[in-house]
């Protein structure tokens, strides 16, 4: 469906008014459409004979026109429709046995919201669909006229799976010595190789995952025809899809053959570079996304730029501003100290792409070429030539969507560079806006916390956790709550933010910047008060990691803080998830006298077996339990099963969330050792609660 059309939208309803609610429900939703009322199984047929339809939504109960009758009636006609089925009320059976039927939902009638909810994701899904067959049909066509131009091509061209020809053109067979190309297949390519050559493509001779695409390949070798006679020849090795199974292009060119036999100065190399070759920097970048999606390695894409290059094409002329692009290209080769693609995109665009790169390195490279090209004195026909450059970079990684969206990235931020420091001579990171709709969730919380790690305006508050009944440890207790700076402005931050940054992958670094961060602040209050002790809120990432334990033992003995101020805390969902882990990780810590709590606790199925397994000092109960067991009735029935429980356990609770006193007689009726929130004192910057009103 394109986006300027109406939606086509057929109704199978016996009656008028329901299908007029219907119709009313996605028009007042600003849907613009054509519907259809199909009230029996021969309308039903005749509408899905006619044309393909978006989406099709029946009674699920009738029996008129059964569900299983529908979903006949849609195979007959061979149409993809989502199904959207209305119940007259929730029954689990009535839902299972519509999405066994393959429905996209079963929603309650007057369910109006849930309606429109399903609506989008099934127009969302038949959209996709559609468009992934269209691609089919493209890649299809694509393929016939691919292998038309190999079959025409006057270089020699082969397809290679698992060390064997696949496929040859006519040039191919003419330089091994065969008559026709069929002869080729099935034969062993090792065979073409000369002995001496064979080891620098045996890693080419293995079968191909799919998932990992390999590098490129360039080289002169040796080759043998059917009778055994050697030449050589420039062989050219890429990786692509042939009769939908991973394999190798083999291309022998002799036009690269010239060149390399030619001389390979310095000088050639640099025009090499300076030649301006689209395909090759449109190559190299969507092989940097490419192994960024297989590996997770990130690559980085500088755009090199000089400033003011079209005065200086006018002063001097084409061919004289030719020759300066040409010296600024060998004078930015010979400042890289690390392997990386480069090539020319136009007149004034030169890429380097740095492999396995982060943004903050490829800064710092970046700041350097820009302070050493200023400081450069560039020789041209007996004329000396100062020139300043300006570089937009970009990350290369799996949210990336395409080659020209890189490009595009890197080109915006020289532009906005420009625009506030004329000419330029400086560089700028593209940073991505978290509120695009080309940013995934995930990507905007990992920017952010990116950023705010390197400018540093996380901040930590601490909130006291205090004994609720009397002959409690005498500890001093506060946990450690992480937050931003308040000058960070609302819009810069993704909404919740902190509870999907413990999800996402720099869950890990930023749990190391608390830690070292509230240690010393730690230290610094043990001075004046010995008794405090500090929870420490740690993500799976962390302690499913191995490297985080001889890490935290480091940071520990460094602080010289004892081991057993330090209460580090995770949530049950990911004990669970990781339980093994935590297992391991509660062992080692306990062991070297530390202690360890869980947090979100009690909303398990059986969340005492998590304790069977993980020695913990302390429980956090969930919120969720707590604002129920506020509303009395079932929920204080289940806060009273779970603290039953905890009888005998040895383990202290704590409930947080406590706002007001209302609820302290139950807790206290209960057993509970510990409460924390508002009621108590709101987070604070500094460790200032006096406990001594709770003594």
């Amino acid at each position: 469906m394109l986006a300027d059309e109406p939606l086509k939208i057929l109704i199978v309803e016996q009656s008028h008014d329901e299908a007029n609610r219907i119709i009313s429900i996605l028009r007042s939703a600003d849907y613009r459409m054509e519907a259809q009322l199909a009230s029996d199984e021969e309308q039903l047929q005749q509408y899905l004979s006619k044309r393909n339809w978006d989406l099709l939504i029946a009674p699920i109960g009738t029996e008129s026109l059964p569900a299983q009758q529908i979903f006949q009636c849609i195979r007959r006609a061979e149409r993809d429709i989502p199904v959207i089925f209305i119940s007259d009320n929730y029954d689990p059976a009535t839902l299972i046995e519509g999405l066994r039927l393959g429905a996209q939902d079963v929603v309650v009638k007057d369910q109006d919201q849930h309606l429109l909810k399903v609506v989008a994701r099934s127009l969302a899904s038949v959209g996709q669909r559609r468009l992934c067959r269209e691609w089919e049909r493209k890649l299809a066509l694509a393929e016939k006229r691919s292998e038309y131009l190999m079959n025409t091509s006057r270089f020699p061209i082969a397809v290679v799976q698992e060390g064997t020809y696949v496929y040859a053109n006519q040039a191919c067979a003419s330089i091994f010595g065969f008559d026709e190309p069929e002869e080729m297949l099935c034969l062993p390519v090792i065979d073409n190789i000369a002995a001496s050559d064979r080891e620098k493509l045996k890693a080419y001779m293995v079968p191909l995952q799919a998932k990992q695409e390999i590098m490129p390949f360039e080289a002169v070798v040796k080759i043998l025809n059917a009778q055994g006679e050697e030449d050589s020849a420039f062989v050219e090795i890429n990786q692509i899809q042939y009769s939908g199974e991973p394999s190798l292009q083999f291309t022998i060119n002799s036009d690269k053959l010239f060149a390399a036999n030619t001389d390979q100065t310095e000088e050639a190399s640099a025009t090499a570079y300076s030649a301006i070759q689209p395909q090759l920097v449109y190559e190299m970048v969507s092989r940097a996304i490419s192994k960024s999606v297989q590996t997770g390695e990130d690559s980085v894409l500088l755009n090199i730029q000089i400033d003011r290059f079209e005065s200086l094409k006018e002063d001097l002329g084409i061919a004289k501003a030719e020759k300066i692009v040409h010296s600024l290209v060998t004078f930015v080769g010979s400042l890289f100290n690390q392997n990386f693609d480069c090539g020319r995109l136009s007149e004034n665009c030169f890429v380097a792409v740095l492999a396995e790169t982060s943004d903050q390195q490829g800064l710092k490279i970046a700041e350097d070429i820009v302070a050493r090209t200023s400081q450069e004195v560039f020789d041209v026909e007996e004329q000396t030539f100062s020139l300043t450059t300006s570089i937009g970079g970009t990350l290369l990684n799996e949210n990336v969507p395409s080659v020209e969206r890189a490009l595009e990235r890197s080109q915006q931020v020289i532009e906005e560079l420009r625009q506030e420091q004329s000419p330029g001579n400086g560089v700028r990171f593209f940073v991505p806006n978290i509120h695009s709709d080309e940013i995934s969730q995930n990507e905007a919380v990992v920017i952010t916390a990116k950023k705010l790690l390197s400018d540093r305006l996380f901040s930590v508050r601490y909130q006291p956790i205090v004994a609720l009944i009397s002959g409690g440890s005498g500890k001093e207790y506060y946990e450690a709550i992480l937050g931003v700076n308040k000058d960070v402005p609302n819009d810069d931050i993704p909404e919740d933010f902190i509870n999907n940054l413990f999800k996402s992958e720099i869950a890990a670094e930023v749990d190391r910047w608390v830690i070292s961060k509230v240690l010393n602040t730690l230290a610094d209050k043990l001075t004046s008060n010995p008794d405090t002790q500090l929870f420490i809120n740690i993500s799976r990432q962390s302690f499913s990691d191995e490297a985080f334990l001889p890490w935290l033992t480091q940071a520990m003995q460094k602080s010289k803080l004892p081991a057993d101020v330090v209460i580090f805390q995770f949530r049950e969902i990911d004990a669970l998830r990781y339980l093994n882990q935590a297992a391991a990780i509660s062992d080692e810590i306990k062991k070297a006298g530390g202690q360890i709590a869980i947090a979100n606790f009690g909303v398990a199925i059986n969340p005492l077996k998590t304790l069977e397994r993980v020695a913990v000092s302390f429980v956090k109960i969930d919120r969720l339990i707590v604002e129920d067991l506020q509303k009395g009735g079932e929920g204080k029935a289940r806060f009273q099963t779970l603290m039953a429980g905890m009888t005998g356990t040895g383990v202290d609770v704590i409930v947080p969330f406590v706002e007001k006193a209302s609820v302290l007689p139950i807790l206290w009726q209960q057993g509970v050792q510990y409460i924390q929130g508002h009621y108590v004192q709101p987070p604070s910057f500094t460790m200032d609660y006096d406990f001594s009103e709770n003594s």
